[in-house]
């Protein structure tokens, strides 16, 4: 039986995005000289998972992939969903863009290398607290791999799955200078509450990921009747809308039927209003 994995890598290469595999529960490559062998030759995937078929799949960034990527993290006392909502506020919103939900809870915005005209390796909150980047020399771990490790509860999931796009140009040029990174404000908006489509969707995705216990379902509900107000006033299709918050929802680990029955429920009451 061919492992979700392998798949999952194949997809991966067949976008142009380079891949490398970790031991299962491992989070990075453990192979000397992995960012040169990281590829996206089929034939050289197919034998990597046949003699380790539980692997986890990385994606080497930087040039070579034409990826960069911006990981928000929130544990461990970091708040890099109030330092970018900051961020945002300053500047614009992030564009919508291939997004993967990591398994601590965190996200991962994949974004093209076009408009890097310098050099850019990785950060750790260059941007703010809670903020990394991978550039040249980095890598991502990658859905739908999971992490052994007592901060990671659920498998990486993909989010958002289109073609990453561009970085606003304000993200790259705070990349390009050591500019001093904004303090968060004293207080944060409620989730989904900023105005741009693409901020709005991903502020209720951000809502369903934080839902604690016990409140997972009726979050989801709050986000999918949000975002029936998106659909009516055409900024996002009702399968956008669907795809994204039941990705949210199995990554907390709601039930698959639950799940798109919470959704539906709500999207429905949300367009008769």
């Amino acid at each position: 039986m061919t492992s979700v994995h392998v798949t999952a890598a194949h997809v991966y290469a067949a976008r142009g995005w380079r891949v490398i595999w970790a031991p299962p529960g491992i989070k990075r490559p453990v192979v000397t000289g992995w960012p040169e062998l990281a590829t996206t030759d089929h034939a050289v995937i197919a034998d990597w998972w046949a003699e380790h078929p539980d692997a986890n799949v990385c994606i080497a960034t930087g040039r070579a992939s034409a990826l960069l990527v911006l990981d928000v993290d929130d544990k461990g006392g970091h708040g890099g969903s109030v330092t970018l909502a900051a961020l945002e506020r300053a500047h614009g919103d992030l564009p919508m863009t291939y997004t993967a939900g990591t398994g601590s809870g965190g996200v991962h915005h994949f974004f093209t290398w076009d408009g890097i005209d310098f050099d850019l390796g990785n950060s750790a909150g260059r941007l703010g607290d809670g903020l990394d980047t991978r550039g040249e020399g980095g890598q991502v771990v990658a859905p739908p791999s999971r992490v052994a490790n007592a901060g990671h509860i659920m498998p990486y999931t993909t989010l958002v799955d289109m073609p990453p796009v561009a970085a606003p140009a304000w993200l790259i040029d705070r990349l390009r200078r050591p500019l001093r990174p904004v303090a968060p404000p004293p207080t944060s908006s409620q989730p989904g509450t900023r105005g741009a489509p693409a901020g709005r969707l991903r502020g209720l995705v951000q809502a369903v990921l934080d839902a604690a216990e016990g409140q997972r379902n009726d979050t989801l509900n709050w986000a999918a009747f949000k975002t029936a107000e998106m659909v009516l006033n055409g900024q996002i299709t009702t399968e956008q809308a669907t795809a994204a918050l039941h990705a949210a929802a199995l990554h907390t680990g709601l039930g698959d039927s639950e799940a798109r029955r919470t959704i539906a429920s709500a999207l429905s009451a949300g367009g008769t209003r």
